[in-house]
């Protein structure tokens, strides 16, 4: 019997198969393998993986993989990048380019497009090749005569990322925006996406001017249906975006602060909101007057309007400061997701004095970047530990910075409330550092330097305490946990 091989080319691709092989081997000694009777459920899954390359790959197996090919859970999440759909071509100033093919392009939106439901545009270096992609799915969804051609209608959700920061180095960046031409196709696509329920623009940095126009026509088309939104940097410098108001069934909202008002804060307090994420992130302005917090008066009139709002924040990015507190808000969570930003005294401090009713989830995500002091007097044990005694609907702890193994089990033992407590192992120190308090039963006492002497026994006592097993992470299991901030555990 032959032996099929791939051959391939300089750049690792595949050109065509070799049928010459040995023929020695009978038919009879060779045991094939069953992966071409895979239910088409399995397949789906499996080629939702892959990328457009590779699934067309796959694709040239057998009949059975070329037929899941063109499933519809295949390509329900469609990715567009600076290299999908294009071909190359030379250019006299720049060399070789990548730029679209539209030949391609319009056999891949004939043939798939119809089963398209997220459509999601990575940050693109290659504006031309984003403009005419976003007007090709624009002339598609607006073609009425071809019941085939229509894309639009049945994509739910939006994401767009536009590529502020074009500089080689994170300390030479330079910030810019997007607009014209580019900020029309955009609108125009979103303008023929009538079914969508997801709408997530960020970094887009733009004029005040040009962002009073950004989601009209979402407004018009989507005011009732949308359920998630995320306006992350929409501009840089503040301004208020009075359409996110205007969607009566929104359930989530991601905005940043420079995007927050009074005036908006009143719209949605009139809605069904019930999650508004404050975002931070590296490109969230950091000069001082841009981010201002707003009133406690207008906080206390949207809890009352909206009694089952929660108010989320979060810090992503690499700059050593903190969030933009907002009086009388309904702070349900407080997460810093950056390697430098530390559990400083006067951030606890105003989150145990603004939020102590309100709290739910407090969490230091990501592994730190910073030195961390061994003294007890110069770490964040007593800190952490004011925290979950002055907290007290805190569920949700996530713990990076050094703490002994005295302080795993005080925490697990004030905080009676604690159903997800996450501690680095390597963070850990094997030491009962804490002096004795009035407050402390001779017995106690002695079972906290008794239990504090190994992790294993430090493990085993916070678990009889939570009634369940419980263990410390290692470094890369801390790094892959997520935080559900949806959840409410009351």
């Amino acid at each position: 019997m032959m032996k099929a091989a791939w051959k391939v080319d300089n750049n690792e691709e595949a050109i065509y198969i070799d049928g010459e092989g040995d023929e020695k081997d009978g038919e009879g000694n060779h045991v094939y393998s069953y992966w071409h009777i895979l239910p088409d459920l399995i397949l789906e899954e499996v080629f939702s993986y892959l990328s457009i390359r590779e699934r067309y790959y796959a694709s040239m197996v057998c009949r059975s993989w070329h037929r899941a090919f063109f499933l519809q859970k295949v390509w329900s999440t469609f990715t567009m990048e600076d290299n999908t759909l294009t071909r190359r071509k030379f250019n006299y100033y720049y060399g070789w380019q990548h730029v679209l093919d539209h030949l391609r392009t319009q056999m891949c939106l004939i043939t798939v497009g119809r089963s398209i439901r997220c459509l999601v545009f990575e940050p693109m270096m290659n504006f031309y090749n984003l403009y005419e992609f976003m007007n090709m799915l624009s002339f598609f969804a607006e073609r009425r005569d071809t019941e085939r051609l229509i894309v639009g209608p049945k994509i739910r959700a939006l994401k767009f990322t536009f590529p502020c920061n074009m500089a080689d180095q994170e300390e030479h960046a330079r910030i810019y925006g997007t607009g014209g031409r580019l900020l029309e196709a955009l609108k125009r696509l979103m303008g023929n996406l009538k079914s969508l329920r997801s709408l997530q623009l960020i970094d887009l940095m733009l004029e005040p001017v040009e962002a009073q126009h950004l989601l009209d026509e979402v407004c018009s088309l989507c005011c009732l249906t949308l359920e998630t939104l995320v306006v992350i940097n929409t501009t840089k410098l503040p301004y208020q975006l009075l359409h996110v108001g205007v969607f009566l069934n929104l359930q989530v909202l991601y905005i940043s602060p420079q995007n927050l008002g009074e005036d908006l804060l009143q719209l949605l307090g009139n809605t069904t909101l019930r999650h508004l994420h404050i975002v931070q992130n590296r490109y969230t302005p950091a000069e001082v007057g841009l981010l201002r917090s707003l009133s406690a008066r207008a906080w206390r009139q949207c809890r009352n309007s909206n009694p089952y709002l929660c108010v989320h924040f979060s810090m992503d990015g690499v700059r050593n400061r903190d969030v933009v507190w907002q009086d009388k808000a309904p702070v349900r969570s407080i997460v810093y997701d950056s390697p430098h930003v530390k559990v400083a005294t006067q951030s606890i401090l105003t989150t145990v004095d603004l939020y102590r009713g309100d709290l739910w989830v407090y969490a230091h995500k990501s592994l730190p970047r910073f030195h961390q002091p061994k003294a007890f007097q110069e770490r964040v044990d007593s800190l952490l530990l004011l925290l979950c005694r002055q907290c007290p609907y805190l569920h949700t702890l996530m713990v990076r910075e050094r703490i002994s193994t005295s302080t795993v089990l005080l925490l697990a033992h004030t905080a009676r409330n604690l159903r997800y407590f996450y501690v680095r192992r390597n963070a850990v120190i094997l030491r009962c550092d804490w002096p004795w308090s009035p407050e402390w039963s001779k017995d106690f006492y002695l079972w906290l330097k008794a239990a504090s002497r190994s992790y294993e026994s430090t493990e085993k006592e916070v678990s009889q305490i939570f009634r369940r097993s419980w263990s410390m992470l290692s470094d890369e299991q801390y790094k892959m946990t997520d935080i559900n901030l949806h959840e409410s555990v009351y």
